[in-house]
């Protein structure tokens, strides 16, 4: 596809909502910069009009279709990579099917992408078709979300604490230093819902820097996620910024201020931060230039709507005989989501959930034609069919974890789904 099919117009200001709402595709995303910070946020962008897709188990068919030597939106393409990824660039046997058994990536080429400046309320459609500029934006519904029911999980409450109790026997035992272990919870609604008033009330109940709303036919991906898996220019730059220690939000600024100052503090939360950061480190060594891996930030504490996170960053200088998806298959799936050693966790973990992650623990985002690309984590996500959904929800187990605290870290972390689901927490706490 030659440069001068993807055209600039400036279009009239509107919200990424309002416009997302007028989309009637079938297939489409909407990456999110629900807030801003100092390095992330400015941005967000709806790719509509699909044109072409790869969709499988393996990297194999993405990287015969990027490109690094163009310009970014001559060859962009959108969606998630699925941890189960991790079969393939490992050799490991692939995790029992579940219901919604999505494909393991699905990234998808766009006619239409409409970006979104923040900072100065400018909205560029960048197309092959000058009719995509005449858009009619509408205000988002207002609604209500329907019920739910039937609430239930991979493992329970018991099994849980018993599986985290196994996990730190085999940290003392010397099998690895830390493993994510996960619990996936399932649902229905109890009548087909307005699947992006569900996005809308998430962001609103759970801003984040990494919000995406993804339809893929008939299936539906809501996220609201903090942490940044990797942002990489058309330079060869790259950062990292692994998220692990967590804490709730107090109910009012003294006890949130004590909370936080308490995560801030705390040797287990920053050591388990720490054991990521060296395996991002490693990871991004792999194809970086000999040298250039830095760690930049170290234990920064993070105030989110509904928790309080310990990030770091970690950044490098992508070799010259790297490509850019070198670089993500050398990190994927993200450390924060895994443990270390990687190999080592990610074996337990999946004998110990049963159940395939699916899209949760892999990655959000978008690569670029120039070789640049940003992906998220997947975290704090829910995944719809029909009536049907699914979130996941999981932390670090290390040596000195209490395995009845790290089930409250849990809760903790599923609150801003809960409430946008209006679930009780008593609803999952006693499964």
């Amino acid at each position: 596809m030659s440069k001068s099919q993807y055209i600039p117009y400036n279009i009239s200001w509107c919200e990424p909502l309002e416009l997302a709402a007028c989309v009637d595709d079938s297939h489409f995303v909407l990456l999110y910069s629900g807030i801003r910070n100092s390095y992330s946020g400015r941005y967000s962008f709806l790719a509509c009009d699909l044109r072409e897709q790869v969709v499988g188990d393996s990297f194999f068919g993405l990287e015969s279709k990027l490109s690094e030597n163009r310009e970014y939106f001559e060859n962009a393409w959108f969606g998630y990579l699925g941890y189960g990824l991790k079969d393939k660039l490992e050799n490991l046997e692939k995790d029992e099917s579940d219901w919604l058994n999505l494909p393991d990536i699905y990234m998808m080429n766009f006619g239409n992408i409409y970006q979104f400046d923040h900072d100065n309320k400018i909205l560029t459609l960048w197309s092959d078709s000058p009719e995509a500029k005449n858009i009619i934006t509408k205000k988002m519904p207002q609604g209500t979300i329907p019920a739910v029911s039937n609430i239930r999980s991979n493992m329970t409450r018991l099994e849980y604490l018993d599986k985290a109790r196994y996990i730190i026997n085999g940290i003392y035992e010397g099998d690895f230093y830390q493993a994510n272990l996960t619990r996936k919870f399932y649902g229905e609604f109890i009548e087909t819902p307005n699947y992006l008033y569900i996005f809308k009330k998430l962001c609103e109940i759970s801003p984040a820097i990494h919000s995406a709303f993804i339809r893929s036919g008939e299936n539906y991906i809501v996220s609201s996620s903090p942490e940044s898996f990797l942002h990489i220019d058309s330079e060869g730059n790259i950062i990292t910024r692994p998220i692990k220690g967590t804490a709730p939000r107090g109910a009012n600024k003294i006890t949130d201020d004590e909370l936080r100052k308490k995560l801030s503090e705390s040797e287990k939360d920053r050591a388990e931060n720490l054991m990521i950061v060296d395996l991002m480190r490693n990871d991004l060594s792999k194809c970086c230039i000999l040298g250039s891996v830095k760690t930049e930030a170290l234990f920064d504490v993070t105030t989110h709507a509904t928790i309080h996170h310990i990030s770091s960053t970690v950044s490098g200088r992508k070799s010259s005989d790297c490509s850019t998806l070198d670089v993500v298959k050398s990190a994927f799936p993200p450390g924060s989501m895994t443990g270390a050693p990687k190999i080592n966790a990610i074996n337990l973990c999946s004998q110990l959930e049963k159940k395939q992650r699916g899209v949760y623990s892999g990655a959000i985002g978008w690569f670029g034609g120039d070789g640049s690309c940003d992906l998220s984590v997947v975290i704090r996500t829910l995944l719809i069919r029909g009536k049907k959904f699914e979130f996941q929800v999981g932390g670090g187990i290390v040596a000195d974890s209490i395995p009845e605290k790290e089930l409250e870290e849990l809760i903790s972390k599923a609150k801003g789904i809960l409430l946008t689901l209006n679930i009780p927490a008593s609803d999952i706490e006693r499964i």
